[in-house]
């Protein structure tokens, strides 16, 4: 709905990676650190928001924004397993 709206795509939050800080340390990463998550199919680096109410064991991206299209990109969805590391 963005399409053509470039004022109204302007207002879109930033594409981040949200994990639990218990998942941050296990990983060890941190705020703000460039993330990749990985599946079989391909990958998507963002930056990662380490969000304090996230449950443990668990990424979210955004389904489809600049950046991040989660499931052309990664073939990923609800509940798909994938691997997260520090982009190099």
């Amino acid at each position: 709905m963005q399409d053509g709206e470039p004022y109204l795509a302007a207002t879109a939050r930033p594409v981040v990676a949200r994990i639990s800080p218990v998942s941050a340390a296990d990983a060890g990463l941190h705020d703000g650190d460039k993330v990749t998550v990985v599946s079989a199919l391909g990958s998507v680096t963002v930056p990662l928001d380490v969000t304090e109410k996230m449950a443990d064991g668990v990424v979210w991206l955004p389904t489809n924004s600049p950046g991040s299209a989660v499931r052309a990109d990664l073939g990923a969805g609800h509940g798909s397993r994938v691997t997260l590391r520090r982009a190099e």
